[in-house]
């Protein structure tokens, strides 16, 4: 087993004695805040070494580690805990086997078990096997920038910090250190250096709602540049978690044209449902600044890829028909938004504006595959797998070859176990990030990529954004279905599918992922009618107590890989159609008209934004668009009145299509109006086949939401059992919030009424 890799922009510094003393200057040399002589700050310096530590369980009596620096189990190195707390440790120093600035892969062996290390984020193969990562800190590097907790105030407008410099291994003492604020120097005193400490409390004040970056740069006499930290932070007067979100996908290219010089179309061969249309992000900007995205309640965004494309036309999978890049899947460049969505300049301004409202923007991250006319194709071959294509041939199957099989013999495979390819993906991530402010990342095709790149994506965003506790959230697609099991070697195994969902989550890794296998077992039952709520608790009791607790998942009906939630409620027989006239279709779904269909999906919509996690709305779905599978189920989004005029298609909508809208909306601003809904606990009180009804309890004792969803005939009065003392706590009354119907309490006990096939949601007041 040999090592593999160089740490992707990252150090490990330590505490050591205090180097001499220097001269610091943050912003300007003439910064009268500064307490005392910076030139005497007693700056710490960097070490070489490295402590490795485990917290072991009771009964446990001997911890070591092993690694490429080892030979693995030819001489492992044994921890100690000479204090008998617990905590095994063991300071490693360079030597001929550990390099400075190296990574090595490693494992413990705790009581002779070898174990992943899981205080360790970092990740790294050796061989085929999936090893924890150790960086030893690089005694050459330059002074290293480490800070604390930021603490925001949204009602106070004010942010507070500590941020500790040290210097490098050497004492060479830091020339400047530099503090901005959304890149302007801070105001004279925010930052005082604490001369005895060598380190910074940073306090803001005066600070404007929405988001912010505090950025730190240093540089030592010597000229070295510490490692880049920037803390990106939200004033607030009620701060956001990612467990508030209501989600929202926009296919760029389909949604609105807000410049219409930039279109671009490929044209023939390529037919009008596989090519550009002129969607951009200048008109989704113009749809944000309606108030479209908050009328729905929405305060997370989901871009679909926005790197620029291949030229030209491909065949897809299916056969001769040609397509274009328009989905944003087939990236030619690393860090520059598609000329025809508005480049780099309209990217900045939709993020921009999504922040001053408070919405969050997902970035979508492609890490399994680039175009082959992609840039670092041509000048890093090396970097990519060539080989066979999922699915094409005999031995390539998407499961027997996940890792290295080409989605299209055009798509080159990313070997994320070469370091440079590694490196450089990190890095694009973290540009998108740094440059435009992005939120977070959806991560595509999860499973086909080896699992490293997750967790040492993860470490990187962490060690340049996340130093004060604002988290970048990471959502993965990971597409399982419940019974699909899998097996990378070494022990990478995954008995099902929940368990190869949560393999990728944590606070090392994911934050969550689109839970693909709820997805497989309640679209087609919910918004058809034919699975009963019996059977719809059971999928959310599985889910509840399969996964992790603290997975964030996202929970979805309708996506941009499957046919569209109406026609598969109006049970249209050209839903599975991806074409007017080939695979035996002769039409393509058409636009639903009767009144069944849009009950039933209400009803199915009502499930999902009250069911545990993060609900997502794929465009269109709020006016019940129809359509059949890819590229069908991309079509151009309706727009009508002042929005008109960046609409590519249709300009109209019927009452069923606007009552549907409006049922989405009361639906997401219910969620965000009720902390019960979005933090609490949820309590089954009544599931039959065709009556579901539970509450959510939060510990405010305030706070109760109670939703009821009818599939029969009007139900009057109808009492429920369930609703407790502890979990009424200081409601007296329910209110109506989304949908139909009405509910009350009758000395503690709820009792409901519902039109036929109505569903609603109360809060407690």
């Amino acid at each position: 087993m040999g090592c593999d890799g160089v740490p992707p922009g990252l150090d490990a510094g330590q505490d050591a004695a205090s180097p001499p003393d220097a001269r610091v200057v943050p912003d300007a040399a003439d910064d009268a805040s500064l307490p005392g002589d910076a030139g005497q700050a007693n700056w710490a310096a960097r070490s070489c070494d490295l402590t490795v530590s485990h917290a072991a369980g009771p009964g446990v009596t001997t911890v070591q580690i092993a690694g490429s620096f080892t030979s693995w189990g030819d001489a492992p190195l044994d921890l100690r805990d000479d204090d008998g707390d617990g905590i095994f440790t063991i300071t490693l120093s360079p030597n001929p086997r550990l390099t400075s600035g190296e990574r090595y892969p490693y494992k413990l062996i705790v009581d002779g078990t070898w174990i992943l290390d899981p205080a360790e984020g970092r990740r790294q193969y050796d061989g085929g096997c999936l090893n924890s990562a150790l960086v030893m800190p690089s005694c050459d590097a330059g002074p290293e920038i480490e800070a604390g907790r930021l603490d925001a105030d949204g009602a106070r407008g004010t942010a507070d910090t500590h941020v500790t410099v040290r210097t490098a291994a050497d004492g060479a003492p830091p020339r400047e250190v530099t503090f901005t604020l959304d890149g302007e120097p801070l105001p004279a005193g925010a930052a005082r250096l604490d001369v005895g400490a060598g380190a910074y409390d940073v306090h803001l004040e005066g600070l404007a709602e929405g988001r912010h970056l505090l950025s730190v740069r240093a540089v030592d006499t010597e000229g070295r540049e510490a490692a880049p930290v920037d803390l990106p932070f939200w004033i607030e007067a009620d701060p956001f978690e990612w467990r508030d979100a209501t989600m929202y996908m926009i296919v760029v290219d389909r949604f609105a044209n807000g410049d219409r010089e930039s279109d671009a179309p490929v044209g023939a061969p390529v037919e009008y449902a596989a090519d550009f249309h002129g969607g951009d992000l200048w008109g989704a900007l113009e749809v944000m600044q309606s108030g479209y995205f908050e009328d729905l309640g929405v305060n997370a965004i989901w871009l679909s890829p926005i790197n620029q494309q291949a030229e030209g036309h491909f065949e897809g999978r299916d056969g001769a028909r040609r397509f274009a890049g328009y989905h944003g899947y087939w990236p030619s460049r690393g860090r520059d938004v598609e000329p025809r969505f508005g480049g780099n300049e309209a990217l900045r301004a939709f993020v921009d504006e999504a922040h001053a409202r408070g919405i969050r923007v997902l970035f979508d991250l492609i890490n399994n595959q680039i175009h082959e006319q992609h840039e670092y194709f041509a000048e890093h071959p090396e970097w990519f797998r060539t080989g066979c294509v999922c699915g094409a041939e005999a031995g390539c199957g998407w499961s027997e070859r996940p890792l290295d099989c080409l989605f299209a013999p055009y798509l080159p495979d990313i070997d994320w176990r070469v370091p440079g390819a590694e490196r450089q993906f990190i890095d694009d991530a973290i540009f998108w990030v740094e440059e435009f402010g992005i939120d977070g990342f959806r991560i595509d095709a999860v499973k086909h990529v080896e699992t490293h790149s997750i967790f040492n994506l993860r470490a990187a965003l962490d060690r340049r954004f996340g130093q004060g506790g604002e988290r970048l959230y990471l959502v993965g697609e990971t597409a399982v279905g419940q019974w699909d099991s899998a097996d990378y070697g070494c022990g990478e195994t995954f008995s099902d599918g929940y368990d190869w969902i949560d393999a990728y989550v944590g606070e090392q890794a994911l934050d969550g992922q689109f839970d693909f296998i709820t997805h497989h077992r309640l679209q087609d039952g919910l918004v058809t009618d034919r699975m009963a709520f019996t059977d719809v608790e059971t999928v959310v009791r599985d889910f509840e107590s399969r996964y992790a607790p603290d997975g964030l998942h996202v929970r979805f009906l309708g996506t941009h890989d499957s046919n569209r939630m109406a026609s598969r409620a109006a049970f249209d027989p050209a839903q599975g159609c991806r074409w007017p006239d080939g695979g035996g279709c002769a039409s393509l779904p058409g636009r639903p008209s009767d009144p069944a269909v849009f009950d039933r999906l209400k009803r199915a919509f009502t499930v999902l934004y009250t069911l545990p996690g993060i609900p997502f709305l794929y465009y269109g779905d709020e006016l019940g668009m129809p359509g059949g599978n890819d590229p069908d189920n991309r079509r151009d989004m309706v727009w009508t009145g002042p929005l008109a005029s960046v609409a590519m298609g249709e300009t109209s909508t019927s009452t069923l299509e606007e009552g549907l809208r409006t049922h989405l909306s009361e639906l997401g601003r219910a969620r965000a109006a009720s902390e019960a809904l979005r933090r609490g606990r949820r309590v089954p009180l009544l599931v039959e086949g065709d009556l579901y009804v539970y509450a959510y309890a939060h510990d405010d004792p305030g706070e109760l939401a109670v939703v009821a969803v009818n599939r029969g005939g009007a139900i009057t009065d109808r009492g429920v059992d369930g609703l407790t003392g502890s979990l009424l706590g200081a409601v007296t009354s329910l209110e109506r919030l989304a949908g139909g119907g009405s509910a009350r309490l009758d000395g503690g006990r709820l009792r409901v009424s519902l039109g036929a096939g109505e569903s609603a949601v109360f809060v407690g007041r």
